[in-house]
């Protein structure tokens, strides 16, 4: 991607509003589930997007992906709720940190073979 003003906004505004979406539902559902939600949904939407080559612009990529995505999920705070648990549920944690990631890889792949499927 190069490195524009156009590209910079771009990415800025998908990361605003990927950012007050993350908000909204971490308000609503509290942390641990908008957590989930928000990374299971932002790892589908980048294995969609990275499966339809015919939205691989450099625009697409500055709003959507970078943006709105990097914007809308969250590993610092998926880290941060690991380690906060971790301290009362041990293992349990850890085991349920590993499976998160699992199914968000999961996601991100089914997602990327339906997308390329179309």
């Amino acid at each position: 991607m190069q490195l524009t003003s156009k590209t910079i906004r771009l990415t800025f505004f998908g990361g605003a509003f990927g950012t007050l979406l993350r908000f909204a539902l971490f308000v609503t559902l509290g942390d641990l589930i908008s957590v989930l939600i928000v990374n299971l949904i932002g790892s589908a939407l980048l294995g969609w997007f990275n499966g339809q080559k015919k939205l691989d612009t450099d625009e697409f990529n500055a709003l959507w992906k970078t943006g709105f995505a990097g914007g809308f999920t969250t590993m610092s705070g998926f880290a941060a709720l690991v380690v906060l648990y971790g301290e009362n549920l041990g293992a349990l944690a850890i085991v349920s940190a590993i499976l998160i990631t699992g199914v968000s890889l999961a996601a991100y792949w089914l997602a990327f073979k339906i997308s390329r499927a179309r």
